[in-house]
């Protein structure tokens, strides 16, 4: 799975990645195939479907990805840690 950090138009940070469910794990049928998980640190969106070749967009689009998510209720502090190192180092690993 892709990971990906980038500054928004505003100076916001912004970390994204690929977030696909495994099994019956989701509650919305929206989400069975997965999407695209955007965290600054204060606000986390999701964007679904995963757009095809989100993974070498430009900055710019993004962006316009990030600000077309939906905003998402933040998981606990411990899980979004683990989650995004958990991400970090799979991208490293590859």
């Amino acid at each position: 799975m892709a990971y990906r950090e980038f500054t928004d138009s505003k100076g916001v940070a912004w970390r994204a990645w690929s977030t696909v469910p495994e099994g019956r794990t989701v509650l919305n049928s929206d989400y069975e195939r997965g999407w695209l998980t955007f965290d600054s640190g204060s606000e986390v969106r999701r964007l679904v479907p995963i757009p095809n070749g989100w993974e070498e967009a430009p900055e710019e689009r993004l962006e316009l990805m990030c600000r077309a998510a939906t905003k998402a209720a933040r998981q606990s502090g411990e899980t979004v840690r683990r989650e995004a190192a958990d991400e970090e180092e799979r991208t490293r690993g590859s």
